[in-house]
This record gives structure tokens, sequence and C-alpha cells, in this order.
């Protein structure tokens, strides 16, 4: 069964069994902030039990409106068609119940922290407002925070004013699970970070993930993230582009995903790309680097005749090989497809 078949066998009424085998589920769902303005164009994506679920895409391609929806802050009448299951629970008409049921970490860590407070601090004056014992949020507290790195008694206890960014967001990730949410929101996690410390914050949210089992939704519009992700909804100009796991979205590209890489002499981009693309076996071509690109065919097994063909152009080939693509591939082929790109 396609994601597609699998999304359109459920409706609202169905919220229970939707609950039973998805933590996330959203079917069709239309935004619209001004009248006749769509922010989301139904979309529908889900998560399973465990899942880490990346939100990818550009700056107002409704990453942000959709994790909204999932979290039950946009209603009516701004969600003017569609539905949401987070967690068992309809977004819209159980929201002050899914907000016990869900850890969110703002892109902005102030936003979610005490600076004159340490870690341990933050977390226990966090989990008074779930009702939780003292002795619970403690012990929760200090599991969750040696898994993010926190192993120094004297780093627990340092205000966080005095933290570096990675471990300011290590701690708003700790706030985030104190509840132990059966889904976790993290908004830009990765965002300000130099590229060691994104990778260090995205290893430990898959340690989080391996150890509790919570399911994740990353909103992001850096591509780092999807090497961590179980599935990944591709959003642009408010409509899903791609959605599915990263590997199955590559293999569905021409020739399961495999490509030809060339480096021709003294190639023009602006031109050359456009006279290759006349070659009737050659669906895309994408530019990468100088006098390289990547050529998707409908048949890599036809590379001799492509050869041919681009030498009676008048092409000439300096180097060659057959590989892989990547989700970077998948994403460029697939946003240039949509309007306004």
């Amino acid at each position: 069964m396609t994601a597609t078949n699998e999304i359109e066998t459920y409706s609202i009424k169905d919220y229970k069994a939707i609950g039973e085998k998805f933590d996330l589920f959203m079917k069709d769902a239309c935004v619209s902030y001004k009248r006749g303005k769509e922010v989301l164009n139904k979309v529908s994506l889900f998560a399973n039990s465990g899942d880490i679920l990346g939100l990818i895409g550009g700056s107002g391609a409704g990453k942000s409106t959709c994790m909204r929806v999932l979290t039950g802050q946009i209603q009516p009448p701004q969600l003017t068609k569609g539905f949401a299951v987070t967690a068992g629970l309809r977004a819209v008409k159980d929201n002050f119940r899914l907000i016990q049921k869900i850890g969110y970490v703002p892109q902005l860590e102030y936003l979610s922290l005490y600076e004159e407070f340490s870690a341990l601090e933050n977390c226990l004056f966090f989990g008074k407002n779930y009702n939780i014992p003292r002795k619970e949020i403690y012990r929760r507290a200090r599991e969750t925070l040696k898994i993010l790195g926190f192993e120094n008694e004297k780093l627990i206890k340092t205000p966080v004013k005095y933290l570096s960014g990675g471990e300011r967001k290590r701690v708003s990730i700790a706030v985030g699970l104190i509840n132990t949410p059966k889904v976790l929101f993290l908004d830009e996690p990765t965002t300000g970070l130099d590229p060691h410390l994104r990778i260090a914050v995205l290893n430990f949210l898959l340690k989080i993930n391996q150890k509790f089992g919570t399911t994740m939704v990353i909103v992001s519009h850096d591509l780092e993230i999807v090497d961590y992700c179980t599935k990944v909804a591709i959003l642009n100009f408010g409509e899903v582009i791609g959605f599915g796991k990263p590997k199955e979205l590559i293999e569905s590209l021409p020739s399961h995903g495999r490509l030809i890489e060339m480096t021709l002499k003294d190639f023009n981009n602006r031109k050359d790309i456009q006279r290759i693309l006349q070659i009737s076996s050659v669906l895309y071509v994408l530019n990468a680097g100088r006098n390289k690109i990547k050529i998707f065919m409908k048949d890599t097994n036809k590379i001799a005749k492509l050869i041919q063909e681009l030498n009676e152009k008048g092409f000439q080939i300096k180097t060659f090989s057959i590989n892989t693509a990547t989700f970077l591939d998948y994403f460029r082929i697939k946003g240039r497809h949509i309007k306004g790109v």
C-alpha cells in the first residue's frame, strides 16, 4: 500500500484507529490566514511510533504552519479543510489534552530557558507545569541530561547563560522531554550552530529516539537532518512535493536513482545544459561544479548512445562515471518543477 493510499483510507471519524497506528497523521490540511491566500494546500503525511519525521523546505514553504496544525495551534477558520491526529488525539478538538502528550523545542533557546537557572533547575521549573513530582522530575532530568552529554556535575549546575550554543540547545531539548512526550517537535534545532555542533546535536537526538522510542518531528531547511530521519516531507509553497523514506524517494528518480556524472571541457552552464536536455534519453541535468554535471537518463544502460550524441553536439568529455543520486539531487529536481521556483 502506498503512502497516499494509506492516508486516503481514513477520515476524522477514525481518529481512534489512526491513533493506534500512527503517532502523527495529517490529511488534506489547508490553511489560509487571509481570504483566498492559502499557506498550506492539501498537505498529507504520517509518522509511526518511533519515527523521526523531517519537515524540509525553504523559508515560506509551510514547514512551521504544518507543525502548528499538528500541535493544535491552528484552528478553524484558518484551518479551512482537512484534519490532524497527534499522539492519538484530534489536534483541533483535543488540543488542551494534547499539550500534555507532546514536547516542543523552539528555534531560539531564550524562548524556553531561564538563563539564570542551570540545566537542572530549568528542567525542575518546567516539569512543575506538568504536575510531576519533584523526585520524578529530578530523575528524568538527570537521565536525559546524561544522554545529552551532561555527565559533568559542574556543567549540569552551571547557569545557562554561561553555556555554549550547542549546550544551550541540549538543555532546551532536555526541557522539551521532561514530560516524557509521545511526540517531540523541534523547530530548526541546528540553526546557528557550527557544523560539528549541528552533527553533535543530531546524534544526541538519535540517542534519545533510540533510548526512549520518542517520535520526533524536526522542522528544518538544513538537508543534513535527512540522514537522521526515517521519513521526510518536502514542502514548497505550501504543498508536499515529496513524502516517504529518504532512500525510497531517491530511488524514485529515473533509473532508480542512478546517474551519469561528467566533466566536460569548456562547459557553459547557462546554454549547454539546455542543449543536453534536447537529447531524448536525458530527463534532468544538474550543475555539479566547474565543468561538471549530473545527467539523469531514462536508462543508464544506454550510456554509449548518450556519449555519441554528446560528441555529435561538440561536447568534449574529460571524465564520466555512474553514481547514485543523493537526497540533495532529489530535492533540487523536485523543487525546480514547482511554481515560483
